[in-house]
């Protein structure tokens, strides 16, 4: 191999060692717009989450949730909600990674060209969270007892 092969094969290393520093940084830029909070109500506009890729944020609960929701109804409501928040902010890490995903499976990645250099793929492997598991609540079964007969009979926590 001669000086100009070898002064062009660092030359080509080099730029793609650059290009890996300035891909790095783009991906963590876009994981980091796919951190940004989401915000989910429930169906019976009682419970909001806000929740990130890292996990719930914020749970609030309206006033009247105490009023017109039982505990056992409240609770799934919360869960459901919490479920949806979680997907929500992996969608939102998916379809931001999506571009670096598809070009990381495209090309060869560094270490197939110069053995021993930083991984690409194993960087997006580690910056991708697993999907959030979806958990089905319990059956709503309030028994017997209808809503007002519990709350005109009952406290409003137990």
């Amino acid at each position: 191999m001669t000086r100009a092969d070898n002064a062009a094969l660092r030359s080509q290393i080099e730029s793609m060692l650059d290009s890996y520093e300035h891909d790095t940084s783009a991906l963590l830029d876009a994981q980091q717009r796919a951190a940004q909070p989401v915000t989910v109500w429930s169906d019976d506009n009682l419970v909001r989450v806000t929740a990130t890729i890292a996990g719930v944020v914020d749970v609030h609960i309206e006033a009247e949730a105490f009023k017109n929701s039982t505990p056992h109804r409240l609770g799934a409501s919360i869960t459901t909600t919490v479920q949806e928040a979680a997907r929500v902010a992996a969608a939102g890490l998916e379809q931001a990674m999506a571009p670096w995903t598809a070009l990381a499976e495209s090309m060869p990645d560094l270490p197939d060209l110069v053995p021993g250099a930083p991984s690409t793929k194993d960087l997006l492997a580690r910056l991708s969270p697993p999907p959030p598991d979806r958990v089905t609540p319990p059956p709503l079964d309030d028994g017997d007892e209808d809503e007002d007969d519990y709350f005109r009979n009952q406290g409003y926590l137990r």
